[in-house]
């Protein structure tokens, strides 16, 4: 068993849910335009752009209302109402708190657009029981940029070859493996429960109390 003295933790569909469809819905918007607005708005490269801070919400408004004309009415109620894009799991707070009771380091690494991060992190409970965290958007760097990860070293002091990083995306474990963390690809909590114990020791409560 490789010895582990960090958990790195993304943040989106890990320990929160990014529910842009669902806030669109609950913004009225009809199951057509939440459908076409996921595939041209939120899953694109201008998107990836606003993770790296290089795109403002203002930039995005823009882009999106010229691209997207059909949906301009759609797009400016959307880019007025960002809080609701995301929403902490009920275990997010206890998951990295019991981690770090444990004794090990417990950092966030997450690629988030800079503006929303500022709307969104000062609520994320779970957010003070870290250690510390890097957000891409302030950074100009995103995963699976070897980079990115090499600031939690130059940063908070932290080894990466004794460190976990647990994302839900294979690609940004490939980049976390290349400066030589171990990975866990998320797909559950109920799952995260039984890898982290079975192989690193690290205990934490097998089922969430709510959640994924």
């Amino acid at each position: 068993m490789r010895r582990i003295g960090n958990v790195v933790f993304d943040v989106g569909d890990v320990l929160v849910h990014f529910r842009y469809r669902d806030h669109m819905k609950d913004l009225g918007f009809s199951e057509d335009a939440v459908d076409y607005l996921s595939e041209h708005m939120v899953r694109t490269g201008f998107w990836n752009e606003m993770d790296m801070g290089i795109r403002t919400e203002k930039d995005a408004l823009e882009h999106f209302t010229k691209e997207i004309p059909q949906y301009g009415e759609e797009i400016r109620i959307f880019w007025d109402h960002t809080e609701g894009l995301v929403k902490e799991y009920p275990y997010a707070r206890d998951l990295v708190r019991s981690i770090r009771a444990q004794g090990y380091g417990v950092y966030i690494l997450s690629n988030y657009p800079t503006e929303i991060a500022a709307r969104h992190w000062p609520t994320f409970q779970f957010l003070p029981e870290s250690n510390g965290y890097i957000i891409s958007g302030r950074e100009k760097l995103v995963k699976p940029d070897p980079a990115i990860y090499r600031l939690l070293e130059s940063r908070f002091g932290v080894d990466l070859t004794e460190s976990l990083f647990v994302d839900d995306r294979r690609l940004n474990l490939d980049g976390a493996e290349a400066v030589g963390m171990e990975s866990l690809l998320f797909t559950g909590y109920g799952q995260l429960a039984k890898d982290l114990k079975d192989r690193y020791g690290i205990l934490i409560p097998e089922e969430a109390p709510e959640g994924k």
